[in-house]
């Protein structure tokens, strides 16, 4: 290990494990929570998604129901695939994802700057996120000539974060978006409260793990100096 600093080790995966567990524990409660209470528009999420997208003026946007947990918008189709509960289900859960990820797709319609940023990074990302690990352990292997791999490791790392942090603003602005939209469609205060709830504990995933990576980064950056 790095520096040989066990403790330093224990405190971040101890750290990431609280942080991820609870994250996924509120999400879940919440998601369960709202998925039970029905939205008095009486609508699926699928036709919700829909009827935002003309409003909004992107008819063209695709709207497909997707695998459990499938919940996305992907420009390259621009389409908005929602899991079977989302797509099919009226709950007030249901509603929330639909006009969140309908928010994304408003987004790509009008050249959100930070989606379109974001998806600049992605190709960045996708060799980063893959081949980090590996040259950290080349450099851990490498003895006194390791370093420089280590070093291009924690680049590598940081970039994925940037990647993350760059997500936040993007996953904050669709969640605004739609509750915008549902208070101008005339949902009542109670349930607008029920769907910020259903998006703020979704955003806090996002949030989660781009603290659990800062975490990291910061003892694999303390780690190399130790060596030094």
């Amino acid at each position: 290990m790095v520096g040989n600093d066990m403790g330093l080790y224990i405190a971040v995966m101890v750290l990431t494990l609280a942080i991820g567990g609870g994250a996924q524990w509120y999400v879940t409660t919440m998601l369960h929570k709202y998925q039970k209470i029905p939205c008095s528009f009486n609508i699926t999420g699928a036709q919700m998604a829909r009827k935002m997208s003309i409003d909004k003026g992107i008819s063209n946007v695709g709207v497909l129901s997707g695998g459990p947990s499938q919940d996305f918008f992907d420009p390259r189709s621009n389409s908005v695939t929602l899991d079977p509960d989302a797509y099919h289900t009226t709950s007030i859960t249901a509603v929330a994802t639909a006009v969140h990820e309908m928010g994304h797709a408003t987004q790509h319609a009008e050249g959100y700057g930070m989606m379109k940023f974001r998806s600049a990074l992605v190709p960045v990302v996708n060799l980063c996120s893959n081949a980090w690990i590996i040259i950290f352990m080349i450099g851990l292997f490498a003895g006194a000539a390791g370093g420089a791999f280590i070093k291009l490791a924690i680049i590598m790392f940081a970039a994925t974060l940037l990647f993350q942090l760059v997500t936040l603003p993007v996953e904050f602005d669709a969640s605004r978006r739609g509750l915008t939209y549902l208070k101008a469609s005339g949902m009542n205060g109670a349930e607008l409260a029920g769907a910020s709830n259903v998006l703020r504990a979704c955003a806090l995933t996002y949030v989660a793990a781009a603290l659990t990576s800062l975490l990291q980064l910061i003892y694999m950056v303390l780690s190399t100096r130790s060596e030094d």
